[in-house]
C-alpha cells in the first residue's frame, strides 16, 4: 500500500534505526524514546512502553507507591511507563517527561554503566541544575555517588530532584548486559524513609528487573 518494495522499506527502516528513531531485534522494529520530540503519542502507541506497562503496574500495586521506567535519550532520562498506587502526588515527574541525569536515580544508573572517563565527560557536558537545596552538582561529589551506585548495583535519590521525594531504582539491561533503562519506585519522606524503601522494596524491584530483560 505504501508503494515501497520490501528491500526499499527495509533500507528506510535501517536509516531510522541509524538515526535513533527505531530500534530492532533483527526481525521487528519499534519506536524509540527519541520520538517523544516529535509527539507525545509515542508513549501511548509505541510497542515497548506497552510491553513494560503491566510490570510497572504490578510493582506499583505491590509497593503501594509510584513506579516508573525511564530510558536515556540524548543525555536525558525519559519516562516511558508509569503507574501510581499512592495518594502522594509528585508535581515534577510525568509520563513522557525529560529530566536531567545528574539528580535522578535512572540517570545515575546510566552514568554508572559508563567507563569513568566517559561518565565524567558527560557530566561536564550536561547542565547540572540545582533543583533543590539538596541537589549535588559538584562533579567530584557526583563521581563519588556514581561510584557507590556502581558498587551496590542500585541507585537512591533523596530530595535532590524534588523536595520530599525519595527514589530507589535498579538498572534494566539487555541479554548482553547493556544498560537500556531503569525501573524506579518513588515515595515521599512524609510516608517512609529511604532506608525503609530499600529494605522493603529492593527484592520486588529485582524480581521485576528479571522480567524486563530486553
Amino acid at each position: 500500500m505504501s508503494g515501497l518494495t520490501q528491500s526499499a522499506a527495509r533500507r528506510f527502516f535501517l536509516t531510522l534505526v541509524h538515526d535513533g528513531y527505531l530500534d530492532t531485534d533483527g526481525r521487528y522494529y519499534w519506536l524509540t524514546a527519541k520520538n517523544l520530540r516529535l509527539g507525545q503519542a509515542y508513549v501511548d502507541s509505541a510497542q515497548f512502553p506497552r510491553m513494560v506497562r503491566p510490570i510497572v503496574e504490578y510493582v506499583a500495586s505491590r509497593a503501594e507507591e509510584h513506579a516508573s521506567v525511564g530510558v536515556i535519550d540524548d543525555n536525558e532520562l525519559v519516562y516511558i511507563a508509569r503507574s501510581k498506587h499512592t495518594p502522594f502526588n509528585s508535581t515534577s515527574v510525568r509520563l513522557g517527561e525529560r529530566v536531567p541525569i545528574h539528580c535522578t536515580a535512572g540517570g545515575r544508573l546510566w552514568l554508572a554503566s559508563l567507563p569513568e572517563s566517559e561518565c565524567e565527560a558527560v557530566l561536564q557536558q550536561v547542565t547540572r541544575e540545582q533543583r533543590t537545596p539538596y541537589t549535588v552538582t559538584d562533579i567530584v561529589t557526583l563521581m563519588e555517588r556514581i561510584a557507590q551506585v556502581r558498587r551496590q548495583g542500585y541507585a537512591t535519590i533523596e530530595q535532590e530532584f524534588e523536595i520530599g521525594m525519595l527514589v530507589v531504582a535498579v538498572p534494566l539491561a539487555d541479554r548482553e548486559g547493556l544498560y537500556w533503562g531503569a525501573l524506579s519506585l518513588t515515595s515521599h519522606q512524609s510516608r517512609t524513609s529511604l532506608e525503609a524503601m530499600c529494605r522493603n522494596h529492593l527484592d520486588l524491584l529485582y524480581s521485576a528487573q528479571a522480567m524486563l530483560v530486553a
